[in-house]
């Protein structure tokens, strides 16, 4: 597992998701509050890309069948989405965001 910088912290705003790529990987990345969280940005039901879903509280709501996650655990919780998202580690350094990948 190796670190990779992927944004600047002054780049996300609370509550809206940011897509990032790491290598062949698709990550979003979700301000909210306080609190900084990296999933895997493809829905696992069909394809289709989260960051273009809405955040509702601590989910995620995929914008094609309305499938959502937690945003903090990558869990399904609400139909039609049974698969959960990966959830990756990540951390801020100096105002520089970076997410762990394999």
């Amino acid at each position: 597992m190796s670190w990779h910088k992927v944004a600047e912290l002054s780049e996300l705003a609370d509550g809206v998701p940011f897509a990032v790529g790491v290598n062949d990987e698709e990550i979003a990345l979700f301000l909210l509050g306080e609190k900084l969280f990296a999933t895997g940005n493809v829905c696992t039901h069909q394809h289709a890309y989260l960051t273009d879903g809405y955040v509702d509280g601590d989910c995620i709501e995929c914008p094609l069948h309305g499938g959502r996650f937690s945003i903090e655990t990558g869990e399904a919780c609400g139909g039609p989405v049974k698969e959960p998202l990966k959830v990756y580690p990540i951390k801020i350094d100096g105002g520089s965001v970076f997410v762990a990948v394999d």
